[in-house]
């Protein structure tokens, strides 16, 4: 029987997929029963730089000049027979919950996550009373706290700040997924929320020709803002993927509305309230509140918007909201609004700003980095005017390696530890803190391992939901050490105190008992009956 050559066929077949995928990257975005979807790029990864995508360069005095003319509502100016002073909150309340009795924490409770890992979180401020040391006193006081954790595509989709958020509410109370934008310009999933979004323009900070020119100083540090008018709607869904992503009470719609416009918002797919915007050109909430929130949607009845994004979460505990931006180094910060960021952290309030970066600028073998340091000290700067009530944490680059080209095979980059060393001499020329990310990744095995046990990626470089818990533990135990030091140390002072209080007690009925023994002779010596 005649064999036949199918080596041909195969060729021919692996081609036109081939074609296939590459004609797919040039199909535009469209709706497709009621869901907007987005233009895929097969090449996303692997394309640096495709003609849009810019590099910022920090302006401190620009910054300077948005903060210093930031007015405030009660001295906004009349807008086009608008009122004077349009409110900052839209509140619409469904349900009150009970006030809740913050229960307190003991040492105890945290000893072994603190033991867990070794790698320190370093604070260089040199005040007696840092920021940082806020941060944990709020969390040692059972006070609320929220944390921006600003990134690139290692943090992309809640990888690493899912589990960081998860353990941390599980410590010190908490609920929900935090900040979730209202659509982005590439297709991405989140196992941690549900987003269904139509009808909007979508703008990435990283591709800032892409937005119209009057939004583009409108950006905020999440990086994308969605700009729509009549019929736009966006559903946002919490899952189950966490034990901590239900039971939220409220909800917190991020909006700009230059106009006026109106905005009908649905909870849990089925309460329906409709609100009206009044114009200003200052960034608003539509603030939920409910017992029970856990699906989110909202439509543009009339005007137009521009929405950044909903925060589903409860009134106490830990807030974690991921800010990843793939492709970014950090620079995009400064791209973003200075005002834009103020009131959003006005409304929001930030007790710690993460910034992880570094995967993007990292360059096999370089060994200096005084431009990326410069850089970084000059984002730092940024983020401090930005939030001014935040602690800056920096996280060093994660570990990475590459392909040689004498072996074929993976190797260190050899930059890993040139440019933690540098990114560690950033926070400590500014006196912020700092995590070092890599020697955290090296106490687990260092990437090798971490594609092995198959908890990153095939390129070395990115780690997947298994490998962003593992950090996720070690960032934990960082966090919570100092946590612990201090509840123990108030503990052990409270012991001595009642110690002492105890003994003191002690001592004074034991004088009392002996000068009972003294007197009791001279009492029995007496002559009760000549006594009247």
């Amino acid at each position: 029987m005649e064999k036949r050559d199918c080596s041909s066929r195969l060729g021919w077949f692996t081609l036109a997929v081939i074609i296939a995928m590459v004609a797919i990257g040039f199909v535009p975005q469209f709706e497709l029963f009621g869901m907007h979807l987005n233009r895929v790029d097969i090449f996303s990864e692997l394309r640096t730089n495709d003609g849009e995508v810019i590099e910022y360069k920090a302006d401190i005095e620009r910054l300077e000049q948005e903060l210093a003319a930031m007015q405030q509502p009660d001295t906004l100016q009349e807008v086009d027979s608008l009122p004077i002073n349009p409110p900052v909150r839209y509140e619409w309340i469904v349900a009150r919950e009970e006030e809740r009795v913050s229960r307190t924490l003991h040492s105890s409770e945290l000893k072994a996550i603190a033991e867990r890992g070794d790698i320190e979180i370093e604070d260089f401020d040199t005040l007696a009373t840092t920021r940082y040391s806020r941060f944990v006193e709020k969390l040692a006081n059972g006070e609320s706290v929220r944390i921006a954790f600003m990134g690139d595509s290692f943090v992309e989709g809640d990888i690493l700040t899912s589990d960081l958020r998860e353990e941390l509410q599980m410590l010190f109370g908490g609920r929900g997924v935090g900040f979730v934008p209202c659509d982005i310009p590439f297709a991405t999933v989140r196992r941690t929320v549900k987003r269904t979004s139509s009808g909007w323009s979508a703008y990435s900070v990283m591709k800032p020709k892409s937005a119209p020119q009057n939004v583009a100083d409108k950006f905020f540090v999440s990086g994308y803002l969605a700009k729509g008018g009549v019929g736009a709607t966006t559903r946002w869904k919490s899952t189950e993927a966490f034990e901590h992503l239900d039971s939220c009470t409220r909800a917190r719609v991020l909006l700009y509305s230059r106009d006026t416009s109106r905005v009908v918002v649905a909870l849990n797919d089925t309460i329906v309230n409709e609100v009206e915007v009044a114009g200003a050109d200052f960034i608003r909430e539509i603030y939920i509140e409910d017992a029970n929130v856990s699906d989110v949607k909202i439509r543009v009845a009339s005007g137009d918007v521009l929405c950044y994004g909903v925060t589903i979460e409860g009134e106490e505990g830990v807030i974690v909201d991921n800010f990843s931006v793939r492709s970014n180094n950090g620079h995009a910060i400064f791209g973003t609004g200075a005002a834009v960021n103020r009131q959003i952290d006005d409304i929001l309030g930030y007790d710690l700003v993460v910034l992880q970066y570094g995967l993007n600028i990292m360059q096999k073998g370089q060994r200096g980095y005084t431009n990326y340091r410069n850089q970084l000290c000059d984002m730092i700067a940024y983020a401090e005017r930005c939030f001014p009530n935040a602690a800056i944490l920096v996280l060093g680059v994660s570990d990475r390696w590459v392909i040689s080209e004498e072996t074929g095979k993976y190797v260190p980059i050899g930059s890993v530890d040139a440019l933690t060393s540098y990114q560690r001499a950033a926070a400590d020329s500014t006196n912020v803190a700092f995590w070092n990310t890599s020697k955290a990744m090296a106490s687990l095995g260092g990437m090798p391992q971490f594609v092995a046990k198959g908890w990153a990626a095939r390129d070395y470089t990115h780690i997947n939901f298994v490998g962003g818990k593992q950090v996720a533990q070690l960032l934990v135990s960082a966090i919570v050490d100092p946590v612990y030091q201090l509840l123990e140390a108030r503990e052990l002072e409270a012991q001595r105190i009642a110690e002492e209080r105890e003994m003191r007690e002690r001592e004074a009925q034991q004088r009392l008992e002996m000068r009972l023994e003294a007197v009791m002779p001279l009492v029995d010596s007496l002559d009760w009956s000549k006594i009247e």
